[in-house]
């Protein structure tokens, strides 16, 4: 079912997830929007970068076996969602767009675990342009990118 590492990222959301719970009445209890968006997708990427690290640290732990590279068209649907979110948030907050979004303290806690449940369920899949599809490909991260 689970691989070893996805139990102990499982493991790693909901724990941070009950951190979120401890401490959410520490945190706002509102932001602009720009500012939301912007933490929820930093938020996804500091997941794939820790997962990144540790595939990269098992890697080098395997002893340099050869790993196979394929070559596609594509980009990790995580990193597009996150860098998108980014990128929202930047334009918003630089367009002066000051609405304000109140947050309960459940909202952190909430959040949180949506952000990086998604996260988990989306960290193998990557976007292919040539031909479009969605494409499931495990710990991509050996895959060179052509862009053309």
């Amino acid at each position: 079912m689970f691989t070893r590492a996805e139990k102990i990222e499982l493991v790693l959301v909901a724990l941070a997830v009950c951190g979120l719970a401890l401490w959410s009445d520490r945190l706002p209890f509102s932001l602009e929007l720009g500012s939301a968006l912007a933490i929820g997708a930093l938020a996804l990427l500091g997941q794939g970068l820790m997962r990144d690290l540790w595939l990269l640290n098992r890697q080098r732990s395997i002893g340099g076996k050869e790993v196979k590279h394929e070559e596609l068209r594509c980009m990790c649907l995580e990193s597009t969602i996150g860098l998108a979110g980014v990128l929202a948030g930047v334009v918003l907050t630089a367009a002066a767009v000051t609405l304000r979004v109140k947050l309960a303290a459940w909202f952190w806690p909430s959040a949180g675990a949506t952000v990086w449940i998604a996260g988990f369920l989306i960290k193998d899949v990557v976007i292919q342009w040539s031909p479009w599809r969605l494409r499931r490909v495990k710990d991509h991260g050996s895959i060179l990118v052509r862009w053309r």
